[in-house]
């Protein structure tokens, strides 16, 4: 998590804005309230021309129809700190502050309603702006008008591998075997609709009102992309309680619910784990040295994982 900087408060103290509110921080950055309806985020890693392409994403997907509020950026502003961008402050209060979680387990209704944002953003047809955008640290687009999911991805897979595979062959059983066998099996399964897939959806980037009924949607861009919906359900699933002792309970549960509601059959979403495992596990820490890090390590030796690439 980007941590606050005393620094960006005077920054933005400079421009004009005299009460800055330390707000919130995510992996794209951290967020202050700068009063009169507007936050400022920094940026960690992303220059003008990724904000610039962020912007035309936000803008496009503001013309989606979705039922809650996403990001709008209104100003970019850069100095030698940095950059950040002045947007407008969406409506409503985390999900994970509303409906707090209990050993982990957000419960079945904010459960459910993690699913409507999914299903929302899954019924979204990707176009223009949206399939712009790079993912992680990369500086290229995800995917362009001549790649389909499945290709762009076992794409990022071989990227990924070539930069940070060393460290993950000292650590998981076979790896160069199971990073051949998950893209084949992406090359068979993942040639489905697209949708637009968030990458990051916890509980702390759903705003929701007091019937915990989601209001907007926040922090888009480390993995989001046109893509399988059932990818960002089987993520989504796994990430709401990465760390947590009760973890593969509650993915089990949100298995369940997401297989009754979309019809996935469990084993693409234990594809799609390994995936996100191959692709994010040096996401946090170049070295390996994080907890991330160890928790893809993990989900890549898990038996039912293992199980599905051996089939």
């Amino acid at each position: 998590m980007e941590q606050h900087d005393q620094r960006w408060i005077d920054e933005l103290a400079g421009l004009g804005y005299s009460a800055v509110e330390p707000l919130a921080g995510g992996m794209e950055g951290a967020v202050y309230r700068l009063g009169g309806g507007t936050v400022a985020k920094v940026w960690g890693r992303r220059d003008e021309r990724d904000l610039i392409g962020i912007k035309e994403f936000y803008d496009e997907l503001a013309d989606k129809g979705l039922s809650f509020a996403t990001p709008r950026i209104l100003r970019i502003h850069g100095s030698e700190l940095g950059h950040c961008t002045i947007e407008e402050e969406l409506p409503g209060t985390p999900l994970d502050q509303t409906a707090p979680c209990v050993d982990g387990d957000p419960g079945p209704r904010a459960r459910d309603h993690v699913l409507d944002v999914l299903a929302e953003l899954g019924a979204v047809s990707p176009s223009g702006g949206l399939g712009r955008l790079p993912v992680m640290d990369e500086s290229v687009p995800f995917r362009d008008s001549r790649s389909d999911w499945a290709g762009s991805l076992t794409a990022l897979i071989h990227r990924r591998l070539s930069r940070f595979g060393p460290q993950l062959d000292s650590a998981v059983t076979d790896l160069p075997g199971k990073a051949e066998r998950v893209k084949r099996l992406v090359r068979a399964w993942g040639h489905g609709r697209d949708g637009l897939v968030h990458g990051d959806l916890i509980t702390a980037n759903i705003l929701v009102d007091e019937s915990l009924r989601p209001t907007a949607v926040l922090d888009f861009g480390f993995l989001t992309t046109p893509g399988d919906p059932a990818f960002d359900v089987a993520v989504t699933a796994s990430i709401i309680d990465m760390y947590g002792p009760q973890h593969r309970r509650i993915e089990a549960a949100f298995d369940e619910a997401a297989i009754k509601r979309f019809g996935y059959p469990r084993e693409l979403l234990l594809l799609y784990r390994a995936v996100y495992a191959l692709i994010t596990s040096n996401a946090y820490d170049p070295k390996g040295a994080d907890g991330h890090f160890r928790w893809c390590v993990d989900m890549l030796e898990r038996d039912d994982v293992v199980e599905v690439l051996n089939s």
